[in-house]
C-alpha cells in the first residue's frame, strides 16, 4: 500500500501544478477573449505563444495524471 500512497500523493502534486497553472491561464487576455465570443476564433497576437505553451503544460499534466491514476487503479485491482 505505501506504493498507493506514494501516487496519492504524485496525483496530489500534478492536480495543485495543473491548478496553479489553470487559474495562470483563466486570467489572460487570451481566455477572456474565448470567453467573450467562444463560437469565434481568437486572432493570435504576439503574446499568444506563451498561452498555446500553458496550455500545452496543461495538456501534459492531464496525460500524468491519467497515467498515475490509472497505475494506481490497476495496482488496487492486483490486491483486491
Amino acid at each position: 500500500m505505501e506504493k498507493i500512497s506514494e501516487l496519492t500523493e504524485k496525483i496530489k502534486t500534478l492536480k495543485h501544478a495543473r491548478e496553479i497553472l489553470q487559474n495562470e491561464y483563466k486570467q489572460s487576455d487570451f481566455h477572456k477573449k474565448k470567453e467573450a465570443s467562444p463560437q469565434d476564433l481568437v486572432p493570435t497576437s504576439p503574446g499568444d505563444k506563451e498561452i498555446y505553451k500553458l496550455l500545452t503544460a496543461i495538456q501534459q499534466l492531464d496525460f500524468y495524471i491519467k497515467k498515475l491514476q490509472d497505475e494506481q487503479f490497476k495496482i488496487l485491482k492486483e490486491n483486491e
